[in-house]
């Protein structure tokens, strides 16, 4: 018995003893997993806003080469044509509407109506400046083919109507395209319906660069004279054109508009260099960025202070007028 009690009791001396050093963290341990946890939720954090940062970043470099790969492809689409005179190769002086040019005239069709629904305004002529202007000009081709009985049709909906030796009819915005109006027919370079004067049947289409502070600053703009103006492609901050002049040797000089109109060489100009100035559509960057300036081609560029949070990309391309050169470029 006296052993029962003396076992009891030590097993209840040991019990109290392991309850009495079984109290939990101390304060050391609790202060030091706090630590770590703050530092390890720190650097989580941090990487989720490093990563979003970075996709935020991606997402509009994203948006700026879509933008821009956009206006290149409808600008290279309309220079590429300047200057073409038509399936019926009438002359053409210039492949561009010009200082030279004056005033244009507004000469009526085969039908009795005015070539154009929308002449370019003086103010559209290709020139420099703080916003460079380009105006294509191409000759119109009669899309329509011939019927069973081999008379030349004034409208062609149809695609087996269609001459396929038809290429420029309709303008940067797709004026002239629908080929069930026989304006498109009767304005066209066409020795037997189409206009009296052929070397009057032009289109022209004008690109520039909305300025100013309002919404529709930075959107470049198409103005088609068979189709009225579009918008195409916004947050563009600038645009520049060089002309590829030809020389006496074969080589090629690259000027501006007012260069080529002072020396008469529109005439020589074989292809076009293009380039834009992107931003991203918001903010960015967490604080303003310390590059102000952009060079294109021989411009240079000062963004506003209210936009140096915003991102920048220049791209640039050569197109060669295909009607006036026939040499690759190099």
């Amino acid at each position: 018995m006296m052993n029962y009690q003396h076992n009891k009791l030590k097993s209840s001396t040991l019990n109290k003893h392991k309850a009495n050093t079984q109290k939990g963290l101390s304060l050391i341990e609790l202060l030091v997993s706090v630590t770590l946890g703050v530092f390890l939720l720190t650097g989580v954090v941090t990487n989720l806003i490093g990563t979003k940062a970075s996709d935020k970043t991606r997402a509009a470099i994203s948006e700026m080469d879509a933008n821009a790969r956009m206006a290149i492809d409808v600008l290279r689409q309309t220079i590429l044509h300047a200057g073409y005179m038509s399936m019926n190769n009438v002359r053409l002086e210039t492949p561009f509407y010009t200082e030279k040019d004056g005033h244009l005239i507004n000469p009526v069709c085969s039908d009795g109506s005015p070539r154009d629904y929308l002449t370019p305004t003086w103010n559209k002529r290709t020139r420099d400046g703080t916003r460079d202007f380009i105006t294509v000009v191409t000759l119109a081709d009669n899309p329509c083919g011939k019927n069973a009985s081999g008379d030349k049709l004034t409208t062609c909906p149809n695609d087996a109507d269609v001459n396929p030796n038809a290429l420029v009819y309709y303008d940067c915005v797709g004026g002239g395209a629908k080929r069930d109006n026989a304006r498109v027919t009767y304005c066209s370079t066409d020795p037997d319906i189409g206009m009296t004067d052929p070397t009057q049947a032009k289109i022209y289409s004008s690109f520039w660069l909305q300025g100013g502070s309002g919404a529709n600053n930075g959107t470049l703009y198409c103005q088609g004279s068979r189709g009225g103006a579009q918008p195409l492609v916004n947050n563009m901050e600038s645009i520049q054109f060089l002309y590829g002049v030809k020389n006496s040797d074969e080589s090629i000089s690259y000027r501006k508009a007012n260069s080529v109109n002072n020396l008469d060489l529109w005439g020589n100009v074989t292809s076009v260099q293009v380039a834009i100035l992107m931003r991203s559509s918001t903010n960015i960057l967490t604080e303003d960025s310390d590059k102000t300036t952009y060079n294109l081609l021989d411009k240079k560029v000062t963004i506003p202070n209210d936009r140096l949070r915003r991102l920048f990309r220049v791209y640039t391309t050569t197109i060669n007028l295909e009607n006036r050169n026939k040499g690759a470029l190099l």
